[in-house]
């Protein structure tokens, strides 16, 4: 393997140890050699095999062609998506209730989230809001066969989807987190409410109606999360882990949704595309830079968590006139 540098392939596997392990300890028992041999890998005295190289890949989730065409500006991404059936959407809700428990495992962890949509980790509070918004993302976003002739009905809410999509918000409650919202936030929920009841997915002005109550609930509780500056389930009085919540009010439009995840001593950027689709990589550079980007962001925006809150009152007022144009138009 002349043309790959093994110091890379080692040093992102040490990235994906937690920070307690052993490295040479780890490969040792991995590819089954002495702990001198492993030590021998480590400082190039003995060449990685190519079937050692692709077990560590495939064991730690890394890339190979990126290692043989690596510089400080290309590094690997792995794509997470959802493959156009309903088994797949299951699989990745579960895939990212799995991170989460990793991420208990690994440490202190914070989430930053840069958002230009209802973060969907809060709204599983409202099982049938969320149940609407899956619907829309299987139905019109990712073209599932099985809903192409379907209209919505508020039953959507008793599917596996959204108990485990109600497990996900309970790792989320409890995770400390500084969010940033803009004003354009609520449009990807309220559009498609009015889209499907003027088309005639949502055959019954209740249901439509419903909704709208729904997503006026859920404006109070993030509202009252904000005021307390801690997360907790709409059916709680309060939080659990008073200051675990930042949330951020921006006036510029945000174009995507940008999360970092910070775990112990590691970072995770995820890049969301497709409406749920991500990008996921742990490169300390890229990371770095984005979480800076997002902290750059907090000092252009207006903390309205726990403060500020004249503005805090007027921003949600503010979402809730969007809600009532739509109620309006639909009654």
């Amino acid at each position: 393997m002349d043309s790959f540098d093994q110091k890379i392939l080692f040093e992102q596997v040490k990235e994906k140890l937690p920070s307690h392990s052993s490295l040479v300890h780890e490969l040792a028992e991995l590819l089954e050699v002495s702990t001198d041999s492993a030590y021998r890998r480590l400082r190039g005295q003995t060449k990685v095999s190519l079937e050692e190289a692709v077990f560590l890949a495939r064991k730690f989730g890394l890339s190979l062609d990126a290692m043989f065409h690596h510089t400080k500006n290309s590094f690997p991404f792995m794509y997470r998506g959802v493959n156009y059936n309903i088994d797949s959407l299951e699989n990745y809700y579960r895939n990212i209730l799995m991170e989460f428990e990793k991420a208990d495992m690994m440490g202190e962890t914070k989430i930053y989230y840069a958002t230009k949509d209802i973060p969907m980790f809060h709204i599983f509070g409202f099982p049938e809001l969320a149940a609407f918004r899956l619907f829309f993302w299987k139905k019109t976003i990712y073209d599932i066969q099985d809903y192409k002739a379907r209209t919505f009905t508020l039953d959507e809410a008793n599917t596996p989807l959204i108990q485990i999509g109600k497990q996900m918000m309970m790792k989320y409650v409890k995770i400390p987190s500084m969010e940033i919202w803009s004003e354009e936030i609520m449009s990807s929920t309220l559009n498609p409410v009015l889209y499907y009841y003027e088309s005639g997915v949502i055959e019954k002005r209740s249901v439509a109606l419903r909704l709208l109550d729904l997503i006026d609930d859920f404006l109070n509780h993030t509202r009252k999360q904000a005021e307390l500056g801690g997360k907790f389930l709409p059916e709680q009085d309060g939080p659990t882990n008073p200051g675990n919540f930042e949330m951020y009010y921006n006036e510029v439009t945000l174009t995507n949704n940008t999360i970092i995840l910070k775990s112990g001593d590691r970072k995770y950027a995820y890049l969301v595309q497709s409406a749920v689709d991500y990008l996921l990589t742990d490169n300390t550079i890229f990371c770095d830079r984005t979480q800076a980007w997002i902290e750059n962001l907090t000092r252009k925006s207006v903390k309205i968590s726990t403060q500020a809150e004249k503005f805090r009152q007027k921003y949600f007022a503010q979402m809730h006139r969007q809600v009532d144009r739509v109620r309006d138009r639909i009654r």
